[in-house]
């Protein structure tokens, strides 16, 4: 008579017999599709049953050793920021884009002279060297522009 196993006890049974597996070779031994052994296997390790591990690059899965413990999941206690003050802190790279976006508004408002002082602040803040090099460029581009006459001259340009 053929036993009816669900495919998790059959991913257990296949790990009591051949020990450490990786989600291939428990593919290769009960037919369940790799991408559904950790979705199976999840409660388990939760639970403590079963134990993630690697085997080289590839996750491996094994049964526990011992008795099964729960695995705490850390929960914030709601007094610790319930009181909490809201601090708002303005990132180098919040500034960054704010400042960029800001010089290209004015690029396009064609007010060049004062875009030039805004991509060259956005350079300095600029975390990349790619993005630092694009400000620069941009400021050269700009500059070119007041130069050429092009800057609005409503807007404090000097052309």
């Amino acid at each position: 008579m053929v036993e009816n196993l669900s495919k998790t006890e059959s991913l257990r049974q296949s790990l009591r017999i051949f020990g450490e597996s990786t989600g291939y070779e428990l593919f290769q031994y009960t037919g369940i599709p790799v991408d559904c052994v950790a979705s199976l296997l999840q409660y388990d390790v939760a639970q403590g049953l079963i134990v993630k591990g690697w085997k080289g690059k590839r996750r491996s899965y094994q049964l526990a050793l011992g008795s099964p413990k729960k695995v705490k999941k850390y929960h914030r206690d709601p007094a610790s920021y319930r009181n909490a003050v809201p601090v708002l802190v303005e990132s180098i790279e919040r500034r960054f884009i704010y400042i960029a976006v800001q010089a290209t508004e004015l690029e396009k408002n064609d007010d060049f002279f004062e875009a030039i002082k805004l991509w060259m602040k956005a350079a300095g803040l600029a975390a990349l060297d790619i993005n630092a090099d694009y400000c620069r460029r941009r400021a050269n581009y700009c500059q070119a522009a007041v130069d050429r006459g092009w800057s609005n001259l409503n807007n404090g340009g000097t052309a």
